[in-house]
């Protein structure tokens, strides 16, 4: 019925229909959807211990595809601005925040945070200032943010 030219010819139709559709998986799970960040109740505390020192809190909403907050910068002149984590009871540094897809990540003491060095004295409860938040995937986005006396008792001084 068929001939052996036939059957190799079914044959690499079929390998060459799945190979084409594990391309195509491929190529649809690394493109998922863009990232929808969104940011609110941002807010900063002056720290108790360290002078011109200050940390970040706010909650990072994402109704997109996963993103990372990978740096911040300040409006206030000569800040040091660094992401930070608490493990162990300390306060390191962290190379990003991951925002997962469909979630809500939140910054706040004892926990993810946005550490402030190197600001100057006139930075006091009540400064406003501009925090450019840095993603991944979805560039810049600019928050105003303000210094407020601390709502809860800060760990090391206002993380």
């Amino acid at each position: 019925m068929y001939d052996s030219l036939s059957i190799r010819a079914i044959y690499k139709y079929a390998i060459s229909l799945i190979l084409l559709g594990t391309v195509c998986a491929a190529i649809a799970g690394c493109s998922s959807q863009p990232p929808q960040i969104t940011v609110e109740g941002q807010y900063a505390n002056l720290s108790g211990m360290f002078l011109g020192a200050g940390s970040v809190f706010m909650k990072i909403k994402n109704a997109g595809g996963k993103d990372a907050l990978i740096s911040a910068a300040a409006s206030i002149p000569n800040a040091t601005v660094e992401l930070h984590d608490v493990k162990d009871d300390r306060m390191v540094k962290t190379e990003k925040i991951a925002i997962p897809s469909r979630d809500t990540v939140e910054l706040k003491p004892r926990s993810l945070h946005i550490m402030m060095f190197s600001m100057p004295k006139t930075v006091q409860v009540g400064t406003e200032f501009t925090l450019t938040l840095k993603f991944e995937r979805s560039g810049d986005l600019q928050v105003p943010v303000r210094f407020e006396k601390p709502k809860e008792l800060p760990m090391h001084g206002g993380q």
